[in-house]
Parts: C-alpha cells; structure tokens; sequence
C-alpha cells in the first residue's frame, strides 16, 4: 500500500508494521483488545469515527475560515476538532499546567486523564509545529514534547496543530530523531479512509499504556519493537533481492544477443570481471539512491515554480524509476523480448550524470561518484530485454512476508542499516565470469579479513565516550559551532558508512542545537546540520572500493538536498589499507629499514644479503647525520595550503563539483604532491618488491632515498614502488588527509577494525605484509589483525583525541595486550572506558570487546563494564598497576520562463507571416510576433523580429484545420521531432515541447508585462505588449504591469542583488535567475511608490526615445551609460547624463521605500571586481553601499521569509508532503 498522508521518519515504526496493522495482520487487533465485545467488529467502530469525525471537521473548517491573520486558532482546534477526535478514539483530554521537570517548565497543554497523564500537546492550526512561537514557550510545540518525554517515564507523545498529528517516541533510546506523522488535513479533504483505520489502530486508547512507568508494556512500544524486528527481516531481505538483482542484470546483458562487445571485452581481456562487477553493482546503487529519493521527494526543491511543477509531473510520470517499479505488478502486456524499458532506464541515469540532460527538466546533475558519468561505462550502451529488468525491479522492491503476501519496500524509510545489512552479504562473495556466465563464488574479502557489519546498539557507546567529550569541549569554544564543524572524526574500516552516520548525527545534533537555540532542533534544522558535518567533519578508508562506494551513497543519501548534485567526498572518503603506509610526514626521515631485506619465500639469498648488507653499512655511516626535510618541508606547506583552500569551494551545482574534481585531481596528481608519495611508496615498497637478480634495478637502499629526499633529484626507480603501492594500496595517513594532520591529526576515530587471527595473515595478505607490520609497529609479534588498527589508529589522533573501537576480546590477553594496548599506554595512551567482553548482536559468532582510549592525561570518570572505576589497565581490569536567501511566496508564480518551441520550422519571417495571411486570413488564428532576447536588448524598438506557428495544445486533427501552416510543421519540424528522446514531443510534435500554458494564462488579463534577456550584459527590464504574442525561452516574463515595479527592478538596490544571486555566463554576462533573483528579492513597503513610479515612467520614456533616435538597442544604449568619456558628441550626451541621473534618483527613491536613507549611494563610474578586466568599468553606486544593500537585503529575505512560514503554514508544508497523484486510495483497505 502506498501511504499517502503518512510519514514515517527515523525507526519508530516501519510500513510493513502499519501494513500489517491495516490488514488486521498483528497482535492487539481483535475487539477485546479495543475494548469491545468479542461480537462488536472493531472495523465497525472505525467506519462510525470517520463518519463522526467528517462532520467535526467540516464544522472545524468553517470556524477556521473566519481566522484573522493573528489569530492561531488554538481554542478553535483545540474545542472543534483534535479533542472530538481523541475522544473517538477513547481518550479523556484534559487541559493541564505546565510542569517542571529538572528546573525546566514543560507547558504541555493536555493529558490523557484516563492514562495518567499522558502527554498531548495541541496548538492552533495557524502554528508550526517546527517553529518556536513569538511568545509562549521557550521551544517549538515539537521541541517541547520530544525534551519532556526524554527528561520524564512517558515513552511517547502526541503533538499536533490540527493539520497534522506527530507521536513522538523518547529520542534517548533511539539513534536518530523518530517520530510518525499523520496529515490529518489530507486525509480528511482526499478521504483516505485506509489510512485512518491505520490512524485508528496505531493510536486508539488502549495502544497507552496505564501507567506511565509501564511504559514499556504498552501496544504502542510492542509494534516498535516489531518494526525494528521487521526491519531486520528486511535488511536481510533486501541483501538477497540485490545479490539475486546483480545476478540477472549481469547475466542478462552477457546473454543478450546484442551485446557483442561486451562478451568480446571479456574474451580479449579488455574488461575485468572486477571492473564489470563494478560498473553493475553502481546501477543497481543507482536504482536504490533515485528510489529513495524520489520516495523521499527530494528530486526537486521545495516551493516550486509552476514551471519546475510542470517539471516534476513529466519526471515523475515518464523518467521517475518508480514508474518502472509500478510495471512489476501491473496488469499490463509488456513485450518481454523488447529493450524499451533498458533504454528508459538509462535515459533517467542519463539526467543525473549530465547537466546538459537534465537541465531539460529542471534537474541538476548529481554528477559525482555512482552518478560520475564513466561510473558504468561498460554497460552504458547494452541492451537488455524487458523480462530481465522487470525481474531485476521485482527482486529490488517487492518481497514475500511470512505469509506469502507480497509487499512493496517502502524506500522512504530506508536507513543506512539497509545498506549495511547489503554491504555485510555483497561483499563475502568473489565475481566470476566463465563461459559467458556470471556468478559469485566465496571470496577473500571481507568475511576473511573479519569484518562485520556494525549493529547500532555498539555504536551508540564507542560515540557516548569518546565524540562527545570532544563536543563538549567545542561548545565551550567562543565560536561553538565553527568549533563543532572543526571536529574531525574517521573510521578506518568504514564500510557502509553506518558508524560515521551516527558520528554526524550526534554532532549534526549539537550544531542544530545551537543553531536553534533550542534544546531539541526541529527535523529541518536537524537534516541541514547533519549535511554540514558530513562535509566538514566526517572521514573515512576501507580497503574494499565496494565498500567505499557504499559508504559514499549512504552519505549522499543522509545529505542530499533537492536541486543540488552529490557532495564531491573523494577527497574525504577513500580506498587504500589503513595499516600499510606512513602515518606522520616526520616518517619520510626514517629512510629504507635494513628489515626490509629479510629473506622470505621467493626470494633469492644472495641478493637479499647482498642489499642488507649494503643498507646496513648505509645506515651505520649516516646514523649520526640527520636527514634533512628541508627540500620537501615547502612541497608538504603547499599541498597543505592547496588542500585548505580547495576544501573551501563550493559544491552546489554540478558545474561547481565537476570543477572540485578536477582541482582536486590536478592536486593529488601534481608534481608536489606525487613526490611526497614517491619518497613514501620508497619506503614501504621495499618490503614488499621480491628480492631477485631481475628485480634488482628496481630496489632502493638508505643512501639513494636520502639523495633523494634531501634534493630534488629526480627518482628513477620507482616504477615498480608505484605498481606495489597500487596494488597493495599503500596509504599514507599525512599525505592523503593533509588538513588534518597540520591540525595534529584526529579528533576521534571510532570503528569496527576486521579482526583476523594472527596466523592468518601471512595466507590471506603474504608473508611481506606480515614482516611490514611486525617491523612498522615493533615492538608486536604476529597478532590478531585488529591490534595493528589500534596501534596505527592510535599515531593518527591528536594530543586529547579518542579512539573508539570494537575488538575481538583477546586484545587485552598475551602478545596482543604486549604489542597493542600495552605499548599505547606507555605513549600517553589512557583507556576511559572498556567493556571487556559481551556477545556480538545477531549472527556474528563472537565475542567482542569495546575500549575507548585518550591520548593524553584524562581527569574524568573510567567506566569500565558500565561502571565507574578509578583506572582501566591494558588487561582490561582497575588493578592498581599504575548564513543563504531564500524564496519568497509574496513572489512565487510572477515569473515564467518563454516557450520552449524546439524546431525551427515552427520560426518564420515577417513576411514569411504575412504572406500566409494574406493567403488565407484563417492563418492569423495560429500565426504569432516571436519575440526573443536579441529583439528584447539589441533592437531599436524591442519588438518581434521573427513570428511563429503555433497550435496550442490542440489535438493533431483540429490542427490540420489550417493546412498551409501545419504542412511547414510536418515537413520542417516533425523530421526533427522523430529523433528527440522526449517522448511528449515525439508523440506531439505539431505543438511546442513547452508551451508555457501557465504563463499565457498568468498574463491574459494584462496589457503588459515586464520582460528581461535571461543572458543580457546588462540589468536591463522592458515593457512588452501581453496580447497576441509568443516569448521565446530566452527571456523572463513577469506578471506585473506598473511602473512602481519596473523601477524596483531597474533600480541598483536590485541589480546588486541580481548579480549577487544569478549565475553568470563568462564573467560578463547576467543569466538572471528567476529564483533567488527574483523569487527571493525582497520588495520593499510601498511607501514611496508615486515618486518611483513617476521615475520609472520618465526613464523608461527617456530610454525608448534614445534608441528609436539613435537606432540602437538597450545593451548599447547602457554601453554608452558605463562608459566615463564617450566617443560622440550632440544631444545624446545629454541624454546619456540625463538617463544617469534619473538612475541616481531612482535609486534614492528606491532606498527610501526601504528605509534606509542613511546608506551613502555616492553614483560614480566604479570598477565591478566580478566583471572582466577588460571591461568592469560601470556607472554605479559605491562599493561599500553594494556591500551594505547586500546585507540588509539579506536580512530582510530572512525576515521575509520567516513571516511567510509563520502566516502561511498550511501551504508551505503541503510542500514538504510525498502526494502521488498517480494513485488514489479509495475508501476501503486493500492489498496493494
């Protein structure tokens, strides 16, 4: 069943559970659970309260159409409504006094007298439940519940504004903010019975627990508990359906008769079995990232032009992958055999990958990562029959439930545990391809190097100790939140990213605390906060790039905002052995250790002797002379410098991460930085390269590395030091974090290390690997492989920094206590907190220890097995050993982008037109003025230099009406047409592909509207003719009609704004933005509007005159304007200094209506530092008053904006509402 105005965030409750609860399919749902008789139907009882409940709410919507704009309605919805629907679901609301509850008021407004208090918080309609009131409590009416029943023994809470009703869940026992939504307003005006029985079940009465110290025995918590059992049955699921999906995506497009070049890349060895693994694995990451997006309805922004809604509904209709999931169960003949729904699906990756796609429907590319557009280069141009990908979407979003029902996975809900549970399975296996078949066989990945997915219940403490000391102290800083997004925090082995979620979480959650100003942020604020740490503060490595991709779209998915691409996190998320490299640059003095000549399996003894002997005597003769860093020392300060200001670009359009990538790639591929990692790899290779007579050339001793260290000697030998260091994936800790180390390092790094038994090494890595950590972490024996993470976690955090680990209990016995923890607490390591042994959660068969450790002296509690104690030994035991705009509604639906006609046989020549009509006067009902942005800035007289045919959005027949006409389309413009991927405009290719019907409509009623070139040179409006006239999509059109209005437009105070806040095309020209530029410009009070109007009137009269006069258009006419001495004499001189003037006094007028008459103007010819050097030059105002009208404008969009939310509630967060409309519930439960 599709919920329609239900949403679920975090793990309170999960649809299948609320599925279950519709269907009558779970405990609590038999009629004496109700408090009926056994005979009485409890679905009788809910057909009585919804017919009830509809005339309470009809009553209830007459009493708030007589609101006043300040009045809040909080009797009204209060008396009217939400305490008539409690009482129909058994509740005795009554009103309360606040409470106090550890030195804090709670003015929580009703109780359940019949539950013992039971809290329901009810505000008027007119107020969100996100924002804190003007005056009232201290918190917003959702703060303010959440704060009360995490301080009390309520377990849950009802708070609601009438339009929609939230129970809340006590966030101290969950991981992330929780709570179920119901939108009582569209459930109501839609009639969406289902979904109140489900309201009915969940929510009745006897759902509450009695007591509220009984809490935990309540129906209520029982079906939480379920949705966290039934989560797990999913997770566990899901990893099956996206092995199975792999499985017949990858086999489908090898056994697809097509695919020829795909089968002969395996054949030639052109394609790895890896690399195609890959490629496969990120479609089907694709599949997962749009669904949960799209359930999400973070696809588009919020607040929507009409165009961008236009947008959405032919996304969602023809490109959305829901679209392809609604075609597993429909009841449709789909030719099995045919490819359409292949090539339809990669036509929807196509508009994420390529702005140049995606900006047809108003989407930017996500451009990075999954989404890069070489991601899934070998599969890109196959084919594959429809059968296999309706197989493939079944498997990824339906599944069987223990009684043989199907059931759709709700993607809205999914978490990054989904993803985990994936990773956990995916990556046991080993891909294989032979005789054209693909399969997995058991590999060698992660099941053998002893790494689990991390259930939630032991990240929760590894963070309590450790990150949050480090928050603490940040919020102790003067500047608490630039010190909470300082906060670094990594997990070595991070797998599916699920560890450095909760990490963002727990910091996102403090940051929107201050941020707020509120003791529990609202989920808005909340989300906003998370997306900032995760760009500033959370790192990660893994050794599998499987993983490392599965961790980047967990964090994309935590981080996506509509409208913008995917955060660029290469740079901080990446693939290499966390335990195999330098960790500090200081090491690069170290040189080549003679232990790296030792004789192993495959090697040959007399070279082996022969180069330790050689680098013995090297060593020995240099042992007194300090190597000198000096002739990299000014390399490192530049690759950090580089690396700073890099971390400072911006990343909100994909033109902005495609350029992040690319700087980043030219820095981590540039001269600097490549030799630090040469002299790096040196090091470490030579432990690695076998000691042979022909490897010989390719050794390097202590003499040669320190030439070339202490010069810039250019090194020779270290090609096969590179080809090791690839595949072995050396990672040097200061090189590939260089902003953390020139901080010291880490603040925290919390992880689940693979554990791997020491006398497994050396046959899962080889013997070199083994002999490379015995010597990098001497001293230390063969150890279980998580004692080596400890020890090099341990050189990467800072003085006072944490590290937070999961570790197989034997970290603290025999040698690996000795080379492990023991060795760290002789080096300033202090253990805060351990749990020394308890059963790993769920499958895993081990038993598991959790240590937190300090660097540095610790002065607060040791907790060691939940207890405080006065010391933690390395045995485990307390021994005695030792600020952007936004838009505002007051503008939305003023703008609109032209027609969009897509064929130039729709375009004509005057006199083409008019021949027409003079052949056949019927003609002139389809024949328009074209006007386009040449006409608009260059032309004398701004009118229409071309016309148009246009049939509206007539049928094929009624167009043929008008032969002449639709004989030019079908012959010029329908060829074309025939080879365009938008299948509205193949299907209609006698109508314009956007006709911009909203525009005309908008428009109609008005003599004339304001128009601007969306790529002008200029900030130059113009009055246009409404009637009889085609605007092409080169220009902006305006519904408004005054000359107040054209002189705010024209004024400096909106052309700074402008610039400010639209893209640019070059550095010369304004693509003027009918977003922010216009939709968030903040129009000032009307107060001076005669004078502005008359101004505007005299400029505007003025300008026409000059270029009529002049023959010139609007770009030259202001060319003249900005230029100090111009080249011509006459009258024009006068006129040019009479348009500046009337620009100056516009200005002054403008400035006035805002009230700010005391910010000096000073009009003079400035240079604009933005604009090109050749020509920057512009008569304007003072830079200083650029600044100054900037920031006041901002402040006053904020305000604006801020007004707008609070009088204007209902419309804004029917935006934030997932509504398919593709689907209506009818009044009655069914399967979905």
């Amino acid at each position: 069943m599709k919920l329609t105005t239900i949403n679920i965030q975090g793990n309170i409750f999960t649809s299948e559970i609320l599925e279950k609860i519709r269907q009558d399919d779970i405990s609590f749902q038999k009629p004496q659970d109700f408090g009926l008789k056994p005979s009485e139907q409890v679905r009788d009882e809910i057909s009585n309260a919804w017919s009830l409940l509809n005339t309470h709410w009809q009553i209830f919507k007459q009493k708030r159409s007589s609101f006043s704009e300040i009045d809040k309605g909080i009797s009204e919805t209060r008396k009217y409504w939400i305490v008539p629907l409690l009482n129909l679901l058994g509740y005795q609301v009554a009103l309360s006094n606040a409470e106090i509850v550890n030195g804090k008021s709670y003015a929580i407004s009703h109780r359940a007298s019949n539950k013992d208090g039971f809290p329901i918080h009810i505000v008027g309609s007119e107020q969100s439940m996100d924002k804190k009131a003007e005056s009232g409590p201290r918190l917003s009416p959702h703060s303010l519940v959440q704060e009360y029943i995490n301080s009390t023994e309520y377990i849950y809470g009802f708070v609601t504004n009438g339009n929609h009703f939230r129970v809340l869940r006590d966030a101290t026992r969950l991981s992330r903010l929780s709570y179920l939504e119901f939108n009582l307003e569209q459930m109501m005006e839609e009639g969406h019975y289902a979904e109140f029985a489900i309201f009915y079940r969940l929510l009745h009465v006897s759902r509450i627990n009695d007591k509220k110290e009984d809490g935990k025995d309540a129906v209520l918590e029982y079906y939480h508990n379920e949705a966290l059992a039934s989560g797990s049955r999913i997770r566990e699921r899901l990893s099956l359906a996206v092995e199975h999906s792999i499985l017949t995506l990858a086999n489908g497009l090898l056994s697809q008769q097509e695919n020829t070049e795909l089968r002969t890349a395996f054949e030639e060895e052109t394609l790895s079995v890896k690399d195609y693994y890959l490629h496969i694995l990120r479609s089907v990451y694709r599949i997962l990232f749009l669904l949960v997006i799209e359930e999400r309805n973070l696809i588009y922004k919020e607040n929507l032009t009409d165009d961008e809604k236009k947008f959405k509904d032919i996304y969602y209709q023809y490109y959305s992958i829901q679209r392809l999931t609604f075609l597993v169960n429909k009841a449709v003949y789909i030719d099995p055999k045919k490819t359409d729904l292949w090539q339809s699906l990669m036509t929807t990756f196509r508009l994420f990958e390529d702005r140049h796609y995606g900006k047809e429907l108003g989407i930017d590319a996500l451009s990075s990562g999954i989404f890069n557009r070489n991601a899934i280069v070998s599969i890109e141009s196959t084919t594959l029959n429809n059968k296999d990908v309706l197989n493939v979407f079944k498997s990824l979003v339906t599944f069987e439930n223990e009684n043989k029902q199907t059931i759709r996975v709700n993607y809205a809900d999914l978490d990054v545990e989904e993803f985990g549970s994936v990773y956990e399975g995916l990556l046991e296996f080993e891909p294989v391809v032979e005789n054209a078949e693909f399969r997995f066989k058991q590999g060698d990945d992660r099941s053998s190097s002893g790494s689990h997915y991390t259930p939630e219940e032991l990240v929760k403490p590894l963070i309590i100790h450790s990150l949050d000391h480090v928050i603490v102290d940040k919020l102790k800083e003067e500047d608490p939140e630039k010190g909470l997004l300082s906060i670094t925090v990594c997990d070595v082995a991070c797998g599916s990213g699920h560890i450095l979620l909760s990490a963002a979480r727990r910091i996102g959650f403090e940051l929107a605390r201050i941020r707020s100003s509120e003791d529990q942020p609202t989920p808005s604020v909340l989300r906003i906060a998370i997306r900032d740490v995760i760009k500033n503060c959370i790192y990660g490595v893994d050794l599998n790039p499987l993983a490392v991709e599965l961790c980047k779209v967990a964090l994309w998915l935590e981080a996506h905002d509509p409208g913008e691409p995917l955060n660029f996190l290469d740079h901080h998320i990446k693939n290499g052995n966390a335990i195999v490299g330098l960790a500090n640059y200081e090491e690069l003095q170290n040189g080549i250790a003679s232990e790296a000549f030792k004789f192993l399996s495959g090697d040959e003894k007399a070279i082996v002797s022969a180069f330790k002997k050689r680098n013995d005597e090297e060593r020995k003769l240099q042992m007194s002379e300090l190597f000198d860093l000096n002739a990299v020392d000014g390399d490192f300060v530049d690759v950090q410098k580089s690396i700073t200001q890099f971390n400072q670009m911006p990343e909100k359009t994909s033109e902005q991460i495609e350029k992040k990538a690319k700087v980043y790639y030219d820095l981590t591929n540039g001269k600097k930085w490549f030799r630090l990692k040469q002299l790096a790899d040196l090091q470490v290779a030579q432990f690695f390269i076998p000691k042979t007579t022909e490897n010989k050339e390719k050794l390097t001793t202590h003499s040669k590395y320190k030439t070339y260290l202490n010069s810039g000697t250019q090194i020779f030998d270290h090609g096969a030091s590179m080809a090791i260091a690839e595949n072995k994936k050396f990672f040097h800790w200061f090189l590939e974090f260089p902003e953390v180390f020139k901080q010291g390092g880490f603040d925290c790094i919390l992880g689940n290390p693979p554990f791997l038994g020491g006398q497994k090494l050396s046959g899962n890595y080889g013997t070199n690997f083994l002999e490379y950590l015995k010597y990098i972490y001497r001293p230390i024996g063969a150890v279980d492989l998580v004692t080596y993470f400890f020890r090099r976690i341990f050189d990467v955090i800072k003085i006072n920094g944490f590290q937070s680990l999961i570790s197989t209990n034997t970290i603290a016995q025999g040698s690996a206590r000795e080379g492990g923890l023991d060795v760290i607490c002789s080096n300033e390591g202090v253990i805060n907190h351990a749990i020394r042994s308890m059963k790993w959660p769920g499958q895993a068969a081990v038993e598991v220890s959790l240590i937190t450790i300090h660097k540095g002296e610790w002065k607060n509690q040791f907790i060691l097995d939940n207890k405080s104690v006065e010391r933690i030994t390395s045995y485990l035991d307390d021994s005695e050993v030792m600020g952007k705009p936004m838009p505002l509604l007051s503008n939305k639906g003023k703008s609109f982008q032209g027609s969009i006609v897509l064929g130039k046989g729709f375009i004509l020549t005057q006199e083409e037109a008019l021949t027409l009509i003079d052949k056949d006067p019927r003609n002139k009902e389809v024949l328009f003025p074209y006007l386009n942005g040449d006409d608009l800035n260059n032309s004398s007289n701004q009118e229409p230099s071309r016309w148009v045919i246009n049939f509206f959005d007539w049928p094929e027949e009624k167009a043929r009406n008008y032969p002449d006409c639709f004989d030019i389309v079908e012959r010029l413009v329908k060829p074309e047409r025939l080879i365009q991927k938008d299948i509205g405009g193949k299907e209609k290719w006698w109508q314009f592909l956007r006709s911009r019907k909203e525009l005309y409509a908008t428009i109609s009623e008005l003599d004339q509207v304001m128009a601007i070139n969306r790529n002008t040179k200029y900030l130059v409006f113009d009055f246009q003719n409404s009637r009889n006239i085609v605007f092409t999509d080169s220009i902006i059109i305006f519904s408004l009609s005054t000359f107040y209005d054209f002189g705010i437009l024209s004024s400096s105070i909106h052309d700074v704004w402008a610039w400010k806040n639209s893209s640019t095309k070059g550095s010369a020209t304004l693509r003027y933005s009918a977003g922010i530029a216009f939709e968030g410009f903040p129009f000032p009070d009307k107060s001076n509007i005669d004078n502005i109007k008359a101004i505007a009137s005299k400029l505007n009269n003025l300008r026409k005159s000059i270029t009529l006069r002049q023959q010139i258009g609007l770009t030259e006419l202001y060319n003249l304007i900005n230029t100090r001495n111009v080249s011509i004499s006459g009258s024009i001189v006068n006129d040019l200094n009479q348009v500046r003037e009337l620009h100056c006094e516009l200005d002054e007028a403008v400035l006035t209506s805002y009230g700010w008459n005391d910010i000096l103007l000073k009009h003079e010819f400035y240079e604009i530092d933005f604009l090109p050097e050749n020509d920057r030059i512009r008569f304007s105002i003072h830079p200083d008053a650029r600044k100054e009208i900037l920031k006041r404008l901002l402040m006053l969009n904020h305000q604006s904006y801020k007004k707008e939310v609070s009088e204007d509630l209902k419309n804004i967060k029917a935006k934030h509402k997932k509504i398919d409309n593709k689907k209506k519930e009818d009044n009655f439960p069914k399967l979905f």
